[in-house]
């Protein structure tokens, strides 16, 4: 069976909604906080949960109408119907906070995707609303991500499965490496040409669909041999 997993910040939604978020209601400490994950020196969870400590002040209402100022994109949809007309699982899968990812898909007629994100609370103290990030998702042996991407991958797929991931940040450079089939864009590429790993160039969900129409035509579909091997790794280290 082919199971496509998806990134949401940058992906499905073409701009990245916390970024935006935290540019907006935290300028000048956001970006300040996020230089330093983006050179590798802070995790995920620490730049999300210092972001949020830089937001004076938010109450959920205010969260949720800045969400609603962005949309996913218009060829995901149809991409999702055709995943759900081939019986082919779609999971989308986000570092970011689930108070935006819920809503947005929702907004387009998608909540019944299945999906995971890092969870927020709106959490009042001495009269002000503050946003408080929690990680229910994250890998308790591995110190970089909020969210493991790569653990939804493995425990959602059988060892005969296909794996297909959709990025193109840096929260999609671990989850690649499990993967059999790889659809990249922006920075994704240039770390899948650094680490040698074979992946297609896409610009939306159309490119991906055309090429995934291809792959469903042929009688034999081959998994990644890096990838079979990484996923095994991880239930015997498990």
């Amino acid at each position: 069976m082919i199971r496509i997993f998806s990134d949401f910040d940058g992906t499905i939604v073409r701009e990245d909604v916390g970024n935006a978020f935290f540019r907006t209601f935290a300028p000048g400490k956001a970006e300040e906080i996020v230089r330093g994950y983006l050179d590798g020196t802070m995790n995920a969870r620490d730049c999300l949960t210092g972001e949020c400590a830089a937001v004076p002040e938010m109450d959920r209402r205010t969260f949720e109408e800045f969400a609603d100022g962005f949309h996913v994109d218009p060829t995901f949809p149809p991409f999702a119907e055709f995943c759900r007309m081939q019986e082919i699982p779609l999971t989308v899968l986000s570092d970011g906070l689930d108070v935006y990812v819920e809503r947005i898909l929702r907004r387009a007629g998608l909540g019944a995707l299945p999906w995971f994100a890092n969870h927020a609370e709106f959490v009042a103290r001495d009269g002000v609303s503050k946003v408080q990030p929690s990680f229910p998702w994250r890998d308790s042996e591995c110190d970089w991500c909020g969210n493991c991407k790569r653990n939804h991958m493995v425990v959602n797929s059988a060892d005969e499965d296909l794996l297909v991931y959709i990025g193109d940040g840096i929260s999609d450079r671990c989850p690649v490496r499990y993967a059999d089939v790889i659809f990249a864009k922006r920075s994704l590429i240039v770390y899948c040409q650094k680490e040698n790993i074979t992946y297609h160039e896409f610009k939306d969900f159309n490119d991906v669909r055309m090429r995934l129409e291809v792959l469903i035509a042929q009688k034999r579909k081959r998994q990644r041999r890096e990838a079979v091997m990484a996923r095994r790794d991880v239930f015997l280290r498990g």
